[in-house]
């Protein structure tokens, strides 16, 4: 079997399909997001959406440029899908969000067609290019231009498809915080502080009843979130 393919009973923990109906599934293209924290478009209208039954008609309906991620059309099967990406089907007048339930796997949350014209990106890194830019690398694998003053950490609302930052949430006290991995996983906390190490150890970020790691800690609002959890399935 080709390195296009992968077998469900092996496939991420992240992916929430039937692993014994079919033996295989779709490998994701590598790129944006990790195989763990992505699944492929084809896998998610089939299993996720229901909108096809099988992966031939899948590719039928990518053929025909009726699905968008982050409002740009998608025509390969493999296309990766990963946190905070967002999913439009005109035809069906609907639109998705990936975001991570209760048991750490990718779940897709409806959202209105106002919320599917931007999208949260958290600042993994920066570097000071050539003319004094700033370039921001994001944690979906993309990267932006700014002058705007970002640390890393901090997680940028931007506008789709055209990736202009309309607000920087800051990664600090007080804010909003999706839980991205550990016991804690898919819940939303306020930071209430942070330990910086001055060992190898990560970060450390405090909340009311539990502390996790900065990797783990991906501001979704200031006040309030500005996304929607999964509904909790058992």
């Amino acid at each position: 079997m080709s390195s296009d393919h992968l077998k469900r009973l092996v496939a991420p923990r992240s992916w929430n399909i039937s692993r014994k109906e079919n033996v295989w599934t779709t490998r994701p293209m590598p790129g944006k997001h990790s195989l763990e924290g992505a699944v492929p478009i084809s896998t998610i209208l089939r299993d996720y959406l229901k909108v096809c039954d099988n992966n031939r008609e899948a590719k039928i309906i990518l053929h025909a440029g009726e699905v968008l991620i982050d409002q740009r059309i998608v025509r390969k099967p493999k296309t990766a899908v990963g946190l905070m990406d967002l999913i439009s089907l005109p035809k069906m007048k609907k639109h998705f969000r990936a975001m991570i339930d209760n048991h750490g796997r990718i779940e897709f949350v409806e959202v209105k067609p106002a919320e599917a014209k931007w999208k949260l990106v958290r600042v993994e890194n920066k570097r000071v290019i050539k003319g004094g830019k700033t370039q921001l690398n994001l944690h979906d694998g993309t990267n932006i231009l700014s002058d705007k003053k970002v640390k890393t950490g901090d997680v940028l609302q931007i506008t789709l498809p055209d990736m202009k930052i309309k607000t920087i949430l800051e990664f600090k006290k007080g804010a909003q915080a999706l839980i991205t991995g550990g016991s804690h996983v898919g819940s939303i906390s306020k930071i209430k502080g942070m330990e910086i190490t001055r060992s190898t150890k990560p970060n450390l970020v405090m909340y009311d009843e539990f502390q996790t790691i900065k990797t783990y800690s991906f501001v979704v609002g200031e006040k309030k979130a500005m996304v929607s959890l999964p509904e909790v399935k058992i």
